[in-house]
């Protein structure tokens, strides 16, 4: 399991927020992406683990590639970002393989992508008969 590297990925978290023109404060970016600003802080001091969600909105709020937060905060490994060849595109999909993903073969990649599909697919009918 990769292991969450608390205090760097606060400090990124920091710097993100005060790169942005003009930078942000911790009361705005927690009330923005609706948080306490306790909450903020202590991600920001690697004491709290953000979850994928607050991740997600996090992303949005900063300017952030999503696949990019998500690897500052260990969710992903960087050579799983080009070892699935595209193929896997969804961040939770992503964190559920994160240790496993590259040790699957093409065929095993193809296949779960095709019951992923399937699923959405089924999804997508189910919803619009509703």
């Amino acid at each position: 399991m990769t292991e969450f590297k608390h205090k760097e990925f606060g400090n990124k978290l920091r710097r993100w927020r005060q790169n942005l023109q003009p930078p942000m404060t911790q009361r705005t970016l927690a009330k923005r992406i609706d948080v306490s600003d306790g909450f903020l802080a202590h991600m920001e001091t690697g004491r709290t683990l953000p979850g994928i969600r607050t991740l997600q909105a996090l992303s949005k709020a900063l300017g952030v590639p999503e696949p990019e937060m998500l690897q500052a905060a260990g969710y992903l490994r960087g050579e799983a970002e080009s070892a699935d060849e595209g193929m896997l595109k969804d961040p939770e999909l992503r964190l559920f393989f994160r240790d496993d993903w590259t040790r699957l073969t093409r065929d095993e990649r193809e296949l779960f992508v095709d019951v992923v599909r399937m699923f959405k697919t089924r999804l997508a009918r189910r919803s619009g008969s509703d």
